[in-house]
């Protein structure tokens, strides 16, 4: 029998006690079922936190590393932490609770295994309105300025009779019970009393290297002001653990990287603020409890401050509470930055500038770079700190834009242009054409890009529109118009599908045979400019003496019958300007300035109103094939005792004038209460309309203007301004017989009535007193005499009433009132019935 066993064997019926050697706490149940007298089966329970076949293994539970944060695992299976006064368990130890395992965490750190953090703030310990700061193993507070201590609770008054200059601002302090004060400098100076100066400036590529001692808080924090968008502003070496902190600009932007042997560790950015604006930026960046801190000051931030942060996903190796001792490097600057920078700490160390070599300059003085006249032709100027470059649009080039690349006009007075490269390699897989174009024709052939057997790509005018058509794809239109005269910019990318083969042959302008150009709408007239595949640029003409050669992408180049620079046609000659106009050419154009009696593309339409045709205050205006004279508006509302109409006032004189009214109108009695210049219209008439466009006369009569709008030549039988009036409406009163002559209507009377109307009734002849035969002869002569004076009266007033035909007199009735009422009675009695 086995020595060792715990429990008891059991035969046949017979229980046997096992030898005791091991101790008893192993023993835990021994069971053995019966499988015959001399054998049986061994079944062994050991406790928690034990095992083995004699329970003879105790279990490491602290093996695992179960507790975070640097606690330490405690077993409770170890005697030695039981009793006395350092024990970490209560009580005596016993087999039975020897299972499991205790987490002694470190300050701030609580739970099963010192997963938690604690948060002192949550008891909110600050005074007078302190911020608290959650630290390991407790808290801080920033307190107000008048206020100290640990919590707060301490009233400052070191600034009490402090001795800062005025530029500082005196900071109270409170250090072991003591109260004194510190000056805070304003930003580039330092010490007691703000002397020292601590800004400097930097040339690029020569960074400046320092030591710091180790021990504090791993961190960069300076100010600085460049131009430049990219560059090292400092970097933080520690070359014990192989880490580094780096902060630098790239893009304008602000970027901290955490390096680990070599390898980026983590990355924080700012993107949204732009900081090579040549101002004073303060910027920041930590690394505390395993998190990358970058803080930027900056008045576009909210609240004045910008701040990224992320946990170290592997803890660096020199992150520990209390870093060893020694010196850490830091590098300042590096090759691409150059600018200034200010009150620059390391790890919380201030770097003079007295401390850090000839490389630097003390001070911060530099001149702007750009001017307003720095950049010719429009060119962007780019202030890089200690110089200036210039962007330059096309087709301009040079240190400031001056130069431009040498246009080549094609076709000019007709000739047939082209040019041809050699291409023997396309540079790159894909390809951009862009170019500068300048023409007036609608159709013709700008480029085409011939392999061996084929044209692999041609642009070409067509309709104004720029279209493109590559072998085996869909045609690229860009929408015009491209043919408005004007110098605009191409660009045409295609990818590396639509370009086949190796060496190209690229025909500029059209082909050597004007035949091979038709389908594409023939040889191309006009100006290109700066014609580049890529970055390659094809030139027109040989370069001049000085610039850089050929490239070396380009083979040979062949031209015919270009002009260099952009060549306008003299389309002023001969002169297309008439009566008098001076011819401008405007780049295969013409413009004529005319005399200031000539308008119209060629001065052809004459002016009428700038020779003052109309007598004031009526103003002229131009009509097609003439002009009209704008009357200066004559008509008021009148508004009074039972009248509702329209008075017309004339603005000039009326004395030995004549205000015609419109005929077929009623005109009334004259009116007492009206002015003696006015006329009364009902309200439902329209002014009389001179002769406009709108303004016809029946049958094609030609149109007369007159004093009472417009007139018309009327033919036989009609009267009026629109020979509307007839002699059917039988004017003549007491049997007058009507009839129209000289474009209007007349009343012949009876031998008893007289007057336009006929409506004067003539007096009866008296008995005569006297012979009529001694009185007739001599009265017979005396007619015969006044009838030959009346045949010349009546020649001479014929010919004077032909002059004034078309016009309108009214009788020596119609102006008795000052005042005549016309209403719209149909039917009215024959004394108040006019023209």
């Amino acid at each position: 029998m086995c020595k060792h066993w715990y429990g008891a064997w059991q035969g046949k019926g017979t229980a046997h006690a096992l030898p005791q050697s091991l101790p008893e706490f192993r023993r835990v149940l021994g069971v053995e079922t019966p499988s015959g007298i001399s054998g049986g089966t061994r079944v062994q329970i050991c406790l928690p936190g034990y095992s083995g076949e004699l329970c003879e293994v105790d279990e490491d539970e602290c093996a695992a590393g179960p507790c975070q944060h640097g606690g330490q695992c405690l077993q409770r299976s170890d005697p030695a932490l039981y009793g006395g006064a350092q024990a970490a368990f209560p009580g005596a130890f016993s087999f039975r609770h020897a299972a499991g395992f205790l987490c002694r965490c470190p300050p701030g750190f609580e739970g099963l295994t010192c997963q938690e953090e604690v948060d002192e703030c949550l008891s909110e310990p600050c005074l007078h309105g302190g911020t608290c700061d959650d630290i390991m193993a407790g808290y801080t507070c920033r307190c107000p300025e008048d206020w100290g201590g640990h919590d707060c609770s301490v009233q400052l008054t070191g600034c009490q009779g402090h001795t800062c200059p005025l530029a500082a601002t005196c900071i109270p302090t409170f250090e072991s019970g003591v109260h004194s004060y510190v000056c805070r400098c304003p930003p580039g100076t330092h010490g007691p009393a703000c002397g020292q100066n601590t800004t400097f400036s930097m040339v690029a590529g020569n960074p400046v290297r320092a030591s710091v001692p180790a021990g504090g808080p791993l961190g960069l924090a300076l100010r600085f002001r460049t131009t430049l968008p990219a560059g090292a502003l400092a970097t933080r070496t520690d070359t014990q653990d192989s880490l580094e902190l780096e902060l630098a600009l790239v893009a304008a932007t602000l970027e901290a990287t955490l390096w680990s042997h070599g390898s980026p560790v983590l990355v924080l950015r700012l993107p949204d603020l732009a900081l090579n604006d040549g101002h004073w930026h303060r910027v920041e960046v930590t690394l505390r409890l395993e998190v990358l801190e970058l803080r930027l000051w900056h008045e576009g931030c909210p609240a004045q401050l910008c701040v990224a942060s992320s946990s170290v996903p592997q803890a660096p190796t020199a992150s520990p509470a209390t870093p060893p001792a020694g010196f850490r490097s830091v590098q300042l600057g590096g090759a691409d930055f150059a600018g200034c920078l200010q009150d620059v700490h390391v790890d919380g160390h201030l770097l003079l500038p007295e401390d850090l070599g000839e490389n630097v300059l003390l001070g911060c003085r530099r001149h702007e770079q750009c001017q307003p006249l720095s950049c010719a032709h429009g060119g962007a100027c780019v202030d890089l700190w200690t110089h200036f470059h210039c962007d330059c649009p096309r087709p301009y080039s040079g240190p400031t834009c001056a130069d431009e690349v040498p246009a080549a006009t094609f076709g000019l007075g007709g000739a047939l242009s082209s040019a041809s490269f050699l291409v023997p390699r396309l540079p790159g897989p894909n390809l951009t054409v862009s170019f500068l174009l300048r023409t007036r024709e609608p159709a013709g052939l700008l480029l085409q890009l011939a392999g061996d057997l084929a044209a692999v790509l041609t642009v070409f005018l067509s309709e104004g529109q720029i279209r493109a058509e590559g072998r085996g794809g869909p045609a690229l239109v860009l929408p015009g118009p491209w043919d408005d005269g004007l110098r605009r910019l191409v660009t045409l990318s295609f990818g590396s599908e639509q370009l086949q083969g190796s060496g190209l042959q690229v025909h500029v302008g059209g082909r050597r045979l004007p035949a091979d150009a038709q389908p594409w709408g023939g040889p191309f007239r006009g100006c290109l400019q700066d014609l580049r595949l890529n970055g390659l640029h094809l030139p027109f003409f040989p370069l001049p003496l000085g610039n850089a050669s050929q490239p070396r992408e380009l083979g040979s180049r062949q031209a015919w019958n270009l002009t260099a620079g952009c060549v306008s046609e003299d389309l002023c000659r001969p002169s297309p300007c008439l009566n008098g106009g001076t011819c401008l050419v405007t780049w295969n154009d013409f413009h004529c300035t005319c005399p200031a009696n000539f308008t119209g593309p060629t001065c052809a339409q004459q002016l009428w109103c700038p020779g003052q045709p109309c007598l004031p205050p009526a103003t002229c205006e131009e009509v097609p094939d003439g002009f009209v004279c704008e009357c200066v508006p004559w008509a008021s509302p009148m508004l009074g005792a039972g009248h509702s109409g329209w008075a017309l006032n004339p603005q000039m004189p009326t004395q030995g004038l004549c205000w015609p009214v419109l005929e077929g109108l009623r005109v009334g009695k004259p009116q007492a209460s009206c002015p003696q210049s006015s006329l009364f219209l009902p309200r439902s008439q329209v002014l009389p309309e001179g002769c406009r466009l709108n303004v016809t006369c029946p049958d094609g009569s030609p149109c007369e203007g007159g004093p009472q709008g417009a007139n018309c030549s009327c033919q036989e039988g009609f009267a009026g301004q629109r020979c509307q009036l007839s002699c059917e409406a039988n004017p003549c009163l007491n049997g007058g017989t009507c009839r129209v002559a000289a474009g209007a209507y007349e009343c012949v009377c009876s031998a008893r009535f007289s007057g336009q109307f006929c409506e004067v009734v003539k007096d009866l002849p008296l008995p005569l007193p006297f012979p009529l035969l001694e009185v007739a002869v001599p009265a017979a002569c005396a007619c015969l005499l006044l009838l030959l004076l009346g045949l010349l009266s009546g020649i001479l007033a014929a010919r004077k009433r032909r002059q004034s035909e078309g016009t309108y007199s009214p009788s020596q009735q119609e102006v008795a009132g000052a005042r005549l009422e016309m209403d719209s009675v149909l039917k009215v009695p024959p004394e108040e019935r006019l023209i």
